[in-house]
């Protein structure tokens, strides 16, 4: 019996070795796929729980970026209200002196004054912000993740040292900022009589006609805007002056400029908007106007221009310089708040920069470049 189990064994050798390797190596292939298997799955995991951590520190970034700026700008709105103050004017008409056109021209240039910075200088504090929160922010997470000390390790005194730069925007920037401003608004509002009747579509032309004439300076904000929010130079460790430095260069990007351009864009048309409520409101006849065409606005559940001349064409409405004076200057005056309802256009301003797709993709891209 075991001559014939040999004799079949012998016979069949080959076969029992070839069989014998395909099942080993079906068996080692089977554990290879395994093993890459769970390689692969526990790969995917971390990749998850990494890119779940990096959302969650980005979302936490985002959130501090909104308060800080939120923090900030009560500040900046009482600097422009007091660089650009009315009180002393208003204080002297009250007194009827008999300079009186020579003071309302002055409060003319003022007011289209201090609006039109409260654009530029709500447009400059978001993206700066932004920028700064962002930069920092993908270099605490970047140090975060490392096992041994960075060269850029980011400590909390260099971070509060790196963050205070903004208080130069404070302190000096917004003063050039209104003067530049001023400048233009004086030599454009000359051309604009007090008794000049004004359509909502002449006012978007006086806007339009600022935004280019800062536009075409040398010293234009949205080009030049770290001349603005930083100083000319830092001292302080390597660490402050490299943050500083890619600072500037994102700051003086022309995806920055761009952005900055549209923001000016932008604001000047929540401008407008809040403008169009005075010509909306229910007077009566006001040049061939009906009060029932006024009575109907109101229906409309909003008082963008767009919606407005479904109703009537509210470039028919005008009203006296003089009389957009007053509008104007209160529309400036009134204090950034985020409880306040209605709005202030302060508080408007800020939210809508805060609240933009191209900013927020900005802070994105920022902090995802420098988290490497």
């Amino acid at each position: 019996m075991f001559a014939g189990v040999r004799n079949f064994l012998s016979r069949h050798k080959r076969k029992f070795i070839v069989g014998g390797v395909i099942v080993g190596g079906s068996v080692l292939a089977l554990r290879y796929a395994q093993r890459k298997l769970r390689e692969f799955q526990e790969e995917q995991a971390r990749e998850f729980l990494e890119k779940t951590r990096r959302l969650q520190h980005f979302e936490s970034t985002e959130r501090t970026c909104n308060q800080t700026i939120m923090g900030i700008a009560p500040s900046v709105f009482e600097e422009i209200t007091k660089i650009l103050s009315t009180e002393d004017i208003l204080e002297q008409l009250r007194k009827k002196p008999d300079n009186k056109k020579e003071l309302w021209e002055e409060m003319k240039v003022i007011s289209f004054t201090r609006l039109t910075t409260m654009v530029y200088a709500s447009s400059i504090l978001v993206v700066t912000l932004r920028i700064q929160l962002s930069l920092v922010g993908g270099y605490l997470y970047r140090d975060s993740t490392k096992a041994t000390s960075s060269a850029m390790c980011v400590t909390p005194d260099v971070r509060q040292m790196y963050l205070a730069l903004i208080q130069h925007f404070l302190r000096d920037g917004l003063k050039d900022l209104s003067r530049l401003i001023e400048g233009k608004v004086r030599h454009i509002m000359k051309d604009y009589d007090l008794k000049r009747k004004l359509t909502i579509g002449d006012i978007e032309q006086i806007f339009w006609s600022i935004q280019m004439a800062v536009n075409n300076d040398a010293q234009n904000p949205n080009t030049q805007l770290a001349r603005y929010v930083f100083p000319e130079d830092v001292n302080g460790n390597e660490t402050l002056i490299r943050l500083f430095t890619e600072t500037l260069d994102l700051l003086e990007s022309e995806e920055v400029s761009n952005l900055c351009t549209n923001n000016i864009s932008r604001g000047f048309s929540i401008v407008v908007d809040f403008l169009v409520r005075y010509y909306t409101e229910p007077n009566g006849k006001r040049n061939g106007v009906l009060s029932e065409a006024h009575q109907a606005v109101e229906e409309v559940p909003t008082t963008s221009k767009e919606q407005l001349n479904k109703v009537f064409d509210i470039n028919s409405v005008e009203s006296p310089l003089a009389k957009l004076i007053p509008i104007v200057n209160g529309l400036a005056s009134k204090h950034f708040s985020e409880s306040a309802k209605p709005q202030s256009l302060a508080t408007s301003l800020v939210i809508l920069f805060l609240v933009s797709d191209k900013i927020k993709i900005l802070g994105a891209n920022v902090y995802e470049v420098f988290n490497q």
